[in-house]
């Protein structure tokens, strides 16, 4: 905290917010809503309204900073850039994840994949769904999406694991650090070549749009921005699919209730998304000296918008802790962030999440969860079960 300013401690640690932290965010949000993290260096902002100040704001408050670890991780990108800079990358690449691009063009490849998986593993009677079904699936998509070969899924997911302890590497590992930019640079690498085919042949996905278009990004751009939408793209999907099974084999009237109404599926997803995010904060840092809630911020100074305590504000959201699929405002959770940088890949992710949930639920008969290997969503920066173990009917 730079000297001057003037907040409380925040009275938490990175444990207790892995773990749970739901009870913890919502003491600091009825008491001390902008306190000062002492364990990461940072700022807390835990009110929704607050929240959506920051992020709404690129005049006060920036991505763009030395101190950014998805900067430091993936180069100069979307999420890592602000203004004019940042305008023009995401516009080059939002075309594939527009909400009728999607619906066209990638719901059959993704319904295609989540059969190929289910045809994989519905005999079988036990398995851990996100190494079997979430995690191949978000890979595939983003995979898709981008024009990277089914050969390159296997080390994809081993990237993304590297980047992940990167990104959430907010005690200073120095070995988590490095190994986060060895998994880049070796991404870059092997993307190269794709790049090369690409301008070849204008069919080949996202990186071959890039390729072709009229302003055309560089090579590192391009390849920078594939880094944050890949790693985007897995984690978002897996954690969402993973997250929302996970509430509902605990909340089985929700899952009854999914099953008989029109649209349900959607409506569990919304609050899913709102209940438990799969991306639990948004960094952001002061441009100058701020006043936020009462409290002096400096210049510079990083803030983590806690976007699972402002999902559960119990001043937008009634009974915030209760998972609800009939909350007729779920939809405002930000778990998608708000703003210029709102998520490129919300509809896809949407889009994964509702193609696989019926089909999980009809074709793994009996579907609940393990009881000789509990688990449930943890993480401070990426929240999600670590593993999801479950039982079901196998199929004859």
């Amino acid at each position: 905290m730079t000297a001057g300013a003037r907040a409380p401690a925040a009275p938490v640690t990175l444990y207790q917010l892995s773990d749970d932290p739901y009870p913890a965010l919502a003491r600091l949000r009825a008491s001390a809503p902008v306190c000062w993290f002492e364990e990461i260096g940072m700022w807390m902002v835990t009110r929704r309204e607050d929240v959506v100040a920051v992020l709404r704001d690129p005049e006060r408050f920036t991505t763009e900073h030395p101190r950014s670890p998805i900067g430091d991780i993936f180069g100069r990108q979307m999420l890592s850039l602000d203004g004019d800079p940042q305008k023009r990358v995401k516009a080059a690449c939002i075309l594939p994840f527009s909400k009728r691009e999607v619906a066209e063009r990638w719901r059959s490849v993704v319904e295609a994949k989540v059969d190929r998986l289910l045809l994989a593993l519905e005999w079988r009677g036990a398995a851990d769904l996100r190494r079997t079904v979430s995690g191949p699936l978000s890979v595939a998509s983003v995979g898709a999406v981008l024009g990277i070969p089914e050969e390159f899924h296997p080390t994809v997911l081993e990237w993304y694991e590297r980047f992940s302890r990167a990104l959430a590497n907010f005690t200073a590992d120095p070995e988590a650090r490095i190994q986060g930019q060895v998994a880049a640079s070796e991404f870059r690498l092997a993307m190269r070549p794709l790049l090369e085919r690409a301008a070849r042949d204008p069919s080949g996905g996202l990186f071959a749009t890039l390729v072709h278009a009229a302003d055309r990004l560089s090579d590192e751009e391009i390849l920078s921005n594939a880094l944050i939408i890949l790693f985007g793209g897995i984690e978002t999907t897996d954690a969402t699919i993973a997250n929302t099974v996970w509430a509902l084999l605990t909340h089985p009237d929700a899952l009854a209730w999914a099953r008989s109404t029109e649209g349900g599926w959607a409506a569990v997803v919304e609050e899913s998304l709102r209940w438990e995010p799969a991306v639990q904060s948004c960094t952001r840092y002061a441009k100058a000296g701020v006043t936020l809630a009462g409290v002096e911020i400096a210049a510079g100074d990083p803030l983590q918008c806690m976007i699972g305590a402002a999902n559960r504000d119990p001043a937008h959201f009634d009974d915030p802790d209760r998972f609800d699929v009939r909350r007729v405002n779920a939809g405002d959770h930000l778990s998608f962030g708000i703003g210029r940088h709102l998520c490129l890949g919300a509809h896809l992710a949407r889009e994964e999440a509702i193609a696989t949930l019926p089909k999980l639920f009809e074709r793994l008969d009996g579907l609940r969860l393990d009881p000789e290997r509990p688990t449930r969503p943890a993480g401070y920066e990426f929240r999600k079960p670590p593993e999801l173990p479950v039982r079901w009917k196998p199929r004859r």
